[in-house]
């Protein structure tokens, strides 16, 4: 039986932060700033097409800069129109959209599923949970949480 070892994050100073959803800053989302047409678009305009045995289709997208290096390249696929890269680049982004209304459903479900609060705070009740939080910060930054605590409980009552 093979030994069980621990994750090693590449970088460990990022695993506790919080989390933001990843939006692509391409320019041109036919071809991710590439020059060349994703595969998955390609097979909307040629649905047998095989990126494997086919030439790479060139991104003829008017505002694509990588696009254009690829121009009169007769290595690559010149047969997309402006506008058929220009219709893939609206459906690539609708995707890109949907895509992050679902992670952000998927957050804020997942928020709702860790809250167990039934109603909000008080501010009496923020307050005192402040204090408390601050209290255990003081006691683990000091080193008394890494030798076991005071052995004192913290009243963390739901309210």
């Amino acid at each position: 039986m093979l030994p069980q070892l621990p994750r090693e994050p590449i970088r460990p100073e990022l695993e506790f932060e919080d989390k933001e959803i990843w939006k692509p800053e391409w320019r041109c989302f036919c071809c991710q700033d590439f020059g060349t047409v994703s595969p998955i678009l390609v097979r909307l305009v040629i649905p047998d097409y095989d990126h494997h045995r086919d030439k790479i289709v060139a991104c003829q997208h008017p505002n694509c800069e990588a696009g254009t290096r690829l121009q009169c390249d007769f290595n690559y696929d010149q047969r997309f129109t402006a506008r058929i890269c220009i219709e893939l680049d609206e459906i690539a982004r609708e995707d890109w959209r949907n895509t992050i209304i679902a992670q952000q459903k998927r957050f804020v479900d997942l928020n709702c599923v860790k809250n167990l609060r039934s109603r909000p705070r008080t501010s009496e009740s923020e307050m005192m949970a402040y204090q408390n939080h601050q209290a255990v910060l003081a006691e683990v930054n000091s080193g008394l949480g890494s030798q076991g605590g005071t052995g004192r409980c913290l009243n963390m009552t739901l309210t």
